[in-house]
């Protein structure tokens, strides 16, 4: 029922008839529900998402009990008397066969047994407890085995990705500059979960850095010294050499750390200084950060693919797959 109810609210706050009603009023001004909305853009797609995959599981679930009742129709029988047969049965095979017909899904099974053998007759909730997990076992190995020979066509469809764009915004560009097809991450130097998902990029950055517009825009709680430091090293035509040795660095750098990659790529120091420090190279880190804010994001990494944001994922196979569809619908 929660569940139900928390779709159901979801589903009104995507009305459109939802989004032109006033949600408050400040000294007279109206506050419209479509602006509450582009503040939780992110948020709002992500439990959207989590509410897709709660109906997913249980559609799964839903056709795998009708398949079994399928199969208990054709046998003349009730669902449940079906099972209970087909239970019985399966626990009537000697272990040696039991393991052989079913492989080591019925491990499981085999395991329980001796388990049941050995409390059976010292504990009444190990007895009910064990059961139910050979039962359980069961039921699912034959709800597997009859969902993998179905013909099973599905409807239910993930949510629309919402439109996010942010290219506007101080977006720092590499791969193919001309491609239609972009790839931008809001992502934050001092973030372990960016730092990890960089690994990843990199994969996806060498296969398609001839076919796709790749884009990086810092997206940390306030300007950093690691976003600071590349946003001044841009003003040099330096910003990626920053952005690589800063994420190759996994941890937070200090200034010893950003001077050494300044001295290395040959930057005058005290100039490079200035414009780390200057209050120009801080406006304009700061702006992006508010203004991401105010398009609905609030977490890091976040992958924009052509102006639509994705649901989280640090999956390369998901990632190249979504990129691999646009590319063809290019």
């Amino acid at each position: 029922m929660k569940y139900q109810i928390f779709c159901c609210l979801l589903l009104l706050c995507s009305c459109s008839n939802w989004d032109k009603s006033i949600v408050a009023e400040v000294n007279g001004h109206k506050v419209y529900s479509s602006e509450l909305s582009q503040l939780t853009t992110q948020e709002t797609f992500d439990l959207l998402n989590t509410a897709y995959e709660i109906k997913m599981k249980a559609l799964e679930d839903l056709i795998k009990q009708k398949l079994i009742e399928q199969e208990a129709t054709v046998a003349g029988k009730t669902f449940e008397t079906f099972l209970n047969d087909y239970i019985e049965k399966v626990m009537s095979i000697k272990e040696d066969s039991l393991l052989a017909v079913y492989g080591s899904v019925n491990e499981r099974i085999l395991h329980s047994r001796e388990r049941l053998n050995k409390i059976s007759s010292e504990s009444i909730e190990g007895t009910i407890s064990v059961k139910n997990d050979i039962r359980a076992a069961i039921i699912q190995h034959l709800a597997d085995s009859l969902y993998n020979k179905a013909q099973v066509k599905r409807y239910l469809y993930p949510p629309k990705q919402p439109k996010c764009v942010v290219g506007d915004l101080n977006v720092r560009y590499r791969g193919n500059l001309n491609a239609a097809t972009t790839f931008i991450v809001a992502s934050d130097f001092d973030c372990k979960r960016c730092v990890d998902f960089e690994k990843t990029l990199r994969r996806i950055y060498d296969k398609y850095k001839e076919r796709v517009k790749f884009g990086f825009i810092n997206f940390a709680d306030e300007p950093t010294l690691a976003s600071l430091s590349c946003e001044a090293a841009s003003r040099y035509g330096k910003f990626w050499e920053f952005h690589d040795a800063i994420f190759e660095h996994e941890a937070l750098v200090d200034s010893s750390f950003i001077f050494n990659i300044a001295t290395n790529l040959g930057l005058d120091l005290e100039a490079y200084k200035q414009e780390l420090l200057s209050a120009p190279n801080y406006d304009k880190v700061n702006h992006a950060i508010n203004k991401l804010m105010e398009r609905g994001l609030f977490a890091t990494p976040t992958i924009i693919i052509n102006d639509r944001l994705v649901y989280i994922t640090n999956s390369y196979e998901e990632l190249t797959r979504l990129l691999d569809q646009e590319l063809q619908n290019r």
